[in-house]
């Protein structure tokens, strides 16, 4: 299967520019011709694909913003109908649907990123892969993986999410290797395994979880208290997936878990300053924006993805030297200002992951009277509630250098409510309840 990798993954820096810069001045070609939105936006900036003669000179071109996407969503379509294949939406929307097409072009190429990402984290045709994720309402993500295995070779089991009982069961019946869930999922089949009398490190054949939906890694890149606790509980090793509908693909780490790797040849990765738009150096920390090289559907050019990250691009020990993105620190909308100190909820995340005593958790930020922001934690507890609170407490100042505001005892049943009171497909742990300024 080694040849499912890329030869642009070990290509040197300068033949990555070289490579991207040609892409990218066919991919303008294909928007100035095609999208309504972007041939109207770089006019009115005094653009034409024409005066992006190098890397740099991209830095002309303005962002788009989410809100355009949704705004001016059929406007983004750069494809007949009759080319169309897939239609899937942002995920996270409320109202109308920020619809996503894909040609076949652009699905085939999909199926193939997602091959390359599962051959560099070692799944092979030994492995039997349980999909415990979405397949439907508009969210491919089950979809895709699905054709990739199966072109690898791999065994596939899509169960799908929920039923956490019947997977238990499904995973011990055909010697389950590998799974993809969120990470909450394998505490529930835990629990699940428990109740059957089976010990997770012991009764199955797991060997590798891939997780989406919540980091399992610090800023520097170390294994966060989540992470720890999976492998601690089922005796596996754990892979961080990050990936967005906008994006139409997804990243995974190696077997060398350095970051995630990208994909040069399909996506130009940038990192800016959220207040000024300036790009930032690899290393920095900084706004995530985007821009396909290869689409044919819903291409989008310098995409403010809105998520704070930072981008490496020393070569991987696994001997590939594509860029790889690091560990989310939060959203650019997310910051919250507690007396001076900047704070992002993943840090805050962290912080509880760290405590071995905290069950789920809500964290929400609040504007008090005097119009400060402040954070409000609910959570459930596993030991003595004071003794829980004051190592929270000692825990969130140490990662997020502030103090939480309120802490407070909430019911499973009750964090289950909130977390998908929104009809989210995953749990949304962070509410945003400020005031907005006007």
């Amino acid at each position: 299967m080694a040849n499912i990798l890329s030869e642009f993954e070990t290509m040197g820096r300068e033949a990555i520019a070289a490579m991207q810069l040609q892409r990218l001045k066919r991919q303008l070609d294909h928007v100035w011709a095609n999208s309504p939105f972007y041939r109207r936006k770089l006019g009115e900036a005094g653009l034409c694909p024409a005066d992006i003669a190098t890397l740099d000179d991209f830095e002309r071109v303005p962002f788009t913003t989410k809100s355009e996407l949704r705004d001016y969503n059929d406007e983004f379509f750069t494809a007949e109908n009759k080319r169309i294949v897939d239609i899937g939406a942002s995920a996270g929307t409320t109202g109308r649907h920020v619809l996503l097409r894909a040609s076949n072009q652009d699905w085939e190429d999909l199926i193939r990123l997602k091959m390359r990402y599962l051959v560099g984290a070692g799944i092979d045709d030994e492995d039997v892969f349980q999909i415990a994720a979405a397949f439907g309402q508009l969210f491919s993500l089950g979809t895709p993986i699905d054709d990739a295995l199966k072109r690898l070779g791999v065994t596939v089991v899509r169960t799908g999410p929920g039923n956490a009982r019947g997977q238990v069961e499904i995973m011990r019946r055909v010697g389950t290797t590998v799974i993809l869930c969120t990470p909450d999922f394998m505490f529930l089949l835990a629990e699940e395994a428990r109740k059957l009398g089976l010990d997770p490190r012991l009764d199955f054949n797991l060997r590798v979880g891939i997780f989406f939906g919540q980091s399992l890694h610090t800023q520097d890149w170390r294994p966060n208290g989540l992470n720890r606790r999976i492998q601690a509980l089922w005796g596996i090793d754990t892979f961080s997936m990050y990936g967005t509908m906008e994006m139409l693909t997804a990243f995974v780490e190696c077997r060398h878990h350095t970051g995630h790797h990208v994909y040069p040849d399909r996506l130009l990765l940038e990192v800016i300053d959220p207040e000024t738009g300036a790009r930032l150096p690899p290393g920095e920390t900084g706004e995530l924006v985007f821009t396909h090289l290869i689409r044919e559907a819903t291409p989008l050019v310098r995409f403010r993805q809105g998520d704070v990250t930072r981008i490496e691009i020393e070569p991987c020990a696994c001997g590939r030297t594509t860029p790889r993105m690091m560990a989310v620190l939060g959203r650019v909308d997310q910051m919250i200002k507690i007396k001076g100190t900047s704070v992002y909820p993943q840090q805050v995340e962290e912080a509880l992951q760290e405590v071995a005593a905290v069950g789920a958790y809500v964290i929400e930020a609040f504007t008090d009277k005097r119009g400060m922001d402040r954070i409000r934690i609910m959570l459930t507890t596993e030991g003595p509630q004071d003794t829980v609170f004051r190592e929270v407490r000692t825990a969130v100042k140490a990662k997020a250098r502030i103090m939480p505001d309120l802490i407070e005892p909430i019911t499973q049943e009750e964090v289950t409510r909130i977390w998908f009171s929104r009809g989210t497909r995953k749990p949304k742990r962070f509410w945003d309840k400020r005031k907005k300024a006007g």
